[in-house]
């Protein structure tokens, strides 16, 4: 009995050892320089392949390894990239998916993007410092996408919103892009140089930084103006509006999701006071309710009718502010991206908007 109780104890400590040092391990990560190092050739401007839905939400096509074609959902607001389970299996990429430890103790399936994707035109996304995948204690430093469980969550997203591959936060970070609504193109590479600081339309946006100010994550706060109230917001080009019965019938279409923009409860609520006329459609956002703002300035440039779907205020200041540099009121998505031309360079910080 003591030898059972001797081994027990010394197996814990070895466990405890293991953990406590894979946590210091990641929690350097946060302030490393370095951190990851891209052979991805940012020069000229790229021109990507893409498919846009109803010109407000699109997708990248990539060609993948086994000779098919994945359509990649680009969502800036959304978190780590991912490829569910089926899709991997579906392109013949199952004996590919690999097994790490997320934060010491947590299983984590993983894909790596160079298994995926050959073309080194495609750009990768950028491995996060808050999700950072070990085997035992060496670090996984190339680009990957998470493998995630076939969860309610995520059978839910992609029945919502259909896709092979999930392009979120970190698929935008370390690059230049241009979204061009109107012509329905995404390019890369397209750079903002800091000369452009106080020209027509061009703003800084903000990022979560560490002490050495590099970028944490890749959730960029810019501001909107309605009303002639200036509103913090999330740049957000994923959002969606997932409509109830009731949304389809109110707003005459037939269409499971559109694109929207979200807005904190509190600043709904006193839109909906101040201007009973704007219209409003209750439920229609499953549970939530959405409101038809006629304009909004982005950029100084006036766009409009912008549908925004009501949100509670903690979203924004207990859960986004979790990844952002400042709490916001919002999120802007195709619902009002959809009037313009969007270039945003997540190296210079920068933001800008062409009508």
């Amino acid at each position: 009995m003591k030898r059972f109780f001797l081994t027990a104890i010394i197996l814990l400590v070895l466990v405890a050892g293991f953990f406590f040092t894979i946590r210091k391990l990641d929690n350097s990560v946060a302030d490393m320089q370095g951190f990851y190092s891209s052979d991805y050739p940012q020069n000229a401007p790229l021109l990507l392949p893409s498919l846009f839905i109803d010109g407000e939400r699109f997708y990248i096509k990539m060609a993948v390894t086994s000779g098919d074609t994945a359509l990649a959902f680009g969502d800036s607001g959304g978190g780590i990239s991912m490829m569910p389970a089926p899709v991997a299996d579906k392109f013949k990429l199952d004996s590919k998916v690999h097994l790490g430890l997320l934060r010491g103790l947590m299983p984590f399936r993983y894909i790596c993007f160079s298994d995926i994707v050959s073309d080194p035109h495609m750009p990768p996304p950028y491995p996060l410092r808050s999700f950072v995948i070990r085997r035992l204690f060496s670090r996984i430093t190339v680009p990957t996408l998470f493998v995630p469980p076939m969860d309610d969550e995520v059978k839910f997203i992609m029945k919502s919103m259909p896709f092979d591959i999930f392009l979120g936060q970190n698929f935008f970070m370390g690059k230049a892009w241009t979204i061009d609504y109107e012509n329905q193109q995404v390019w890369v590479n397209t750079r903002i140089a800091t000369s452009e600081i106080g020209k027509p339309g061009v703003q800084h946006i903000g990022f979560k930084k560490n002490k050495n100010k590099e970028n944490v994550n890749g959730h960029a706060s810019f501001f909107i103006e309605v009303d002639g109230e200036i509103i913090e917001v999330l740049f957000d080009t994923g959002a969606t509006i997932v409509l109830s019965e009731k949304g389809k019938k109110l707003l005459k279409t037939n269409r499971k999701t559109i694109s929207g923009s979200f807005i904190a409860a509190s600043v709904f609520d006193k839109w909906q006071q101040k201007h009973p006329d704007w219209k409003c459609y209750p439920k229609s956002d499953m549970n939530s309710d959405i409101i038809e703002v006629p304009k909004i300035s982005i950029g100084g440039n006036e766009v409009g009718p912008v549908l925004f779907a009501k949100r509670n205020d903690e979203v924004w200041s207990q859960g986004m502010i979790q990844t952002m540099d400042t709490v916001v009121k919002g999120a802007i998505g195709g619902s009002a991206l959809k009037y313009l031309k969007v270039m945003i360079d997540y190296n210079t910080d920068l933001i800008k908007f062409e009508k």
